[in-house]
């Protein structure tokens, strides 16, 4: 009977206190505006570590620039002392390279000096291009002789002396130029023909060599042999009957003819066989070589 009381008991407090339940569940309604619930950022989780995100390139190379203080630049030279440097070396080379020039001519003019000397017969001394004590004793016997500076030195004026005293001796005597040039007139229109040396045909160096021979005046057969003889003249210097070579076919002489005055000169042309032309035409003129003069009659040569 009690255990049937207590259990009505039970269900009729349960029963009162649904009501309650079922009004504190529903929401509660305002009439005042309320704020929207602001969003809370998920918590990174410490076991999945944040993906970095790539920086530019632009970025990444001032974030792994050293900064300027600590990068150490290079030494470099100032430019105004580099280039006295650089204009220090190059002006030393070129006095090296000069002096070596200087005596190698040095040394070849001094031969041919040694070989005017044996000519001219103040020296028996074998030519070889080094001043010794004979060749200065000779040169101060020559010096004395012709009234120039007696110091045994080989300048200038002692070496243009030297050899014009040699070739005096050596060269064609009493022939004159105009002679020369008058003979050779009278081949103009003789055919050209390579190793030519009659009327029926002439080479540049047979035409010459005949002509002087007309002269009863002698000269080797070829052109570079022709342009070793007598001594060397300039343009300014030259004289009917001279020689003037151009290089041609060959480099060197290989081309001669006789000057005639006045900026002309007769030759055995390959084109037009024996003809007069001009030093001053474009052909010759980008050929020209030099000028020797062979016949004692044009004269000594003075600077």
């Amino acid at each position: 009977m009690k255990k049937k009381l207590a259990s009505v008991l039970a269900v009729i407090m349960l029963a009162c206190s649904l009501p309650w339940q079922a009004q504190a569940a529903a929401p509660i309604v305002s009439n005042k505006p309320h704020k929207a619930p602001v969003a809370t950022p998920p918590a990174v989780s410490e076991a999945r570590p944040v993906r970095a995100v790539p920086e530019p390139a632009a970025v990444k190379a001032d974030t792994a620039a050293k900064p300027a203080a600590e990068v150490k630049a290079p030494k470099q030279a100032k430019p105004e002392k580099k280039a006295k440097k650089t204009a220090k070396k190059k002006s030393k080379k070129t006095k090296e390279k000069q002096s070596k020039v200087q005596v190698q001519q040095s040394n070849w003019r001094l031969k041919v000096a040694q070989q005017k000397l044996q000519v001219l017969g103040f020296s028996d001394e074998r030519p070889s291009g080094r001043m010794t004590e004979a060749t200065s004793t000779a040169l101060k016997s020559f010096q004395k002789q012709h009234k120039l500076k007696a110091d045994g030195e080989l300048n200038d004026a002692t070496y243009q002396k030297l050899t014009w005293e040699a070739f005096a001796k050596e060269g064609i005597p009493k022939v004159k130029g105009k002679e020369i040039v008058s003979r050779a007139a009278k081949y103009k229109g003789v055919p050209y023909v390579f190793g030519g040396t009659t009327t029926k045909g002439f080479d540049c160096s047979g035409y010459v060599q005949y002509v002087f021979k007309d002269c009863k005046a002698k000269l080797p057969r070829l052109a570079d042999e022709q342009a070793l003889q007598g001594i060397f003249v300039t343009q300014k210097q030259l004289r009917p009957g001279d020689l003037v070579f151009f290089t041609t076919y060959a480099p060197g002489a290989s081309h001669v003819g006789i000057y005639a005055g006045d900026g002309q000169f007769w030759s055995a042309s390959s084109s037009k066989g024996v003809m007069l032309s001009s030093l001053k035409d474009d052909y010759w003129k980008q050929r020209y070589y030099g000028a020797r003069r062979v016949l004692i009659t044009n004269g000594e040569v003075y600077k």
